[in-house]
């Protein structure tokens, strides 16, 4: 999994928790956590990279 797959994947789920009604900065925190734990990634790295 490149780095491009891993925003893909938080950015899908960042706008399925917004469309759910959760404010945007609740969905950026609730979709990086996710994708760390389905993907097995340390959650400090994603945030790396999001930040980057």
């Amino acid at each position: 999994m490149d780095i491009f797959e891993v925003l893909s994947a938080i950015s899908k789920k960042k706008k399925a928790f917004i469309h759910g009604g959760i404010n945007e900065h609740e969905a950026l925190m609730k979709a990086e956590l996710d994708v760390s734990r389905d993907y097995h990634i340390p959650l400090f790295d994603i945030k790396k990279l999001v930040r980057a």
